[in-house]
């Protein structure tokens, strides 16, 4: 390893790595299985469909325990050491994504929302490989990193590792995608695969939709046609999920609607199975929405003094033994 490469490695403080039995040193793994996570991957992955909104099935190759350790480790002491650009908004730590994407665009009357098509898997593994020498490693260590966070030759969905690695991988596409945006006054943000662009003028929008295309072709992508779509004051307008009402942000009414009907479904039935769910979806929609979970624990207060609630034992059980949340009072039985 050269001086230059030390550098850069000692600048970003990252671990210095030579060679491979440097790297399994750092793991604390012997240099045979490192080899064989690096190698043999398709021994390490386990594949999984899962429905998409379109209809379609989505494929995910989630890695085994012992090669997701070793991708948590490289993403935590290699990858977020290193900066993303400033308009990557999702799997950013400290960066509460969606929020933050969606007031960036809340004050602009017209909003252009593009997709690229296979976002992990237009990233190939030779542009994993010179993502770290870039970083500063050598080509023996470079190809065994870009080797355990690839799976099949491209970046896999459900690697650890795969959403921090592209967001760096784009670090170029969202600068030349701002650079163009920027001399327009135009808005521009990117959320993993979706590309936001708003203005207070729509013909800027129309006149750029090319250009950008090209851009994201250039840079290896293809935009999805389908799921372009422009919004304006005129009608709903979503950003990454995200309503905008009268520059105002708010989580998805029919997905707040869900969650009431989820918990009076657990609170009168007595079926507490999708409690974490509950919790999970609630604390999403409070971090868009401050002062949704109190909201809820009111409902949840108001459910637990019904009549006809409190006449079963069953319920009031149920309800004190498995409360959505800690501090909400008992249910007290008639």
């Amino acid at each position: 390893m050269n001086t230059n490469s030390n550098l850069i490695l000692n600048t970003l403080g990252v671990p210095i790595i030579y060679d491979l039995e440097s790297l399994s040193e750092q793991l604390s793994i012997t240099k045979t299985y490192l080899y064989m996570l690096s190698r043999k991957q398709h021994l390490f992955y386990e594949t999984a469909q899962i429905p998409k909104k379109d209809g379609s099935m989505r494929k995910l190759h989630a890695p085994v325990r012992s090669l997701k350790v070793v991708q948590k480790w490289i993403l935590v002491e290699i990858l977020e050491k290193v900066k993303v650009s400033p308009y990557a908004m999702a799997f950013v730590p400290g960066k509460n994504g969606l929020k933050e994407n969606a007031l960036l665009h809340k004050d602009r009357v017209f909003i252009l929302e593009m997709d690229i098509h296979d976002f992990f898997g237009s990233i190939t593994q030779r542009d994993v490989f010179h993502l770290f020498t870039k970083i500063g490693y050598n080509y023996t260590i470079s190809a065994i990193l870009a080797n355990l966070c690839t799976y099949e030759g491209v970046l896999p969905q459900g690697a650890v590792t795969s959403p921090y690695i592209a967001n760096l991988i784009c670090y170029n596409l969202d600068m030349r995608l701002s650079a163009l945006c920027n001399k327009r006054d135009i808005v521009y943000t990117r959320y993993a695969d979706d590309l936001s662009f708003s203005s207070d003028n729509r013909t800027r929008l129309n006149r750029i939709e090319r250009l950008l295309k090209e851009i994201v072709r250039d840079e290896g992508f293809e935009i999805n046609d389908k799921k372009t779509r422009y919004f304006s004051n005129d009608r709903k307008k979503t950003v990454t999920g995200i309503t905008i009402n009268d520059r105002e942000i708010h989580a998805d009414r029919k997905l707040k609607q869900r969650i009431r009907s989820k918990i009076f479904h657990a609170v009168s039935e007595a079926d507490y199975s999708e409690a974490a769910q509950i919790r999970g979806l609630i604390a999403f929609v409070d971090s868009i929405e401050d002062g949704y979970r109190d909201q809820m624990a009111c409902y949840m207060e108001g459910l637990a003094l019904k009549k006809e609630l409190r006449r079963s034992a069953k319920v009031v059980r149920a309800y004190n033994e498995n409360k959505l949340f800690r501090d909400l009072e008992d249910m007290i039985p008639l």
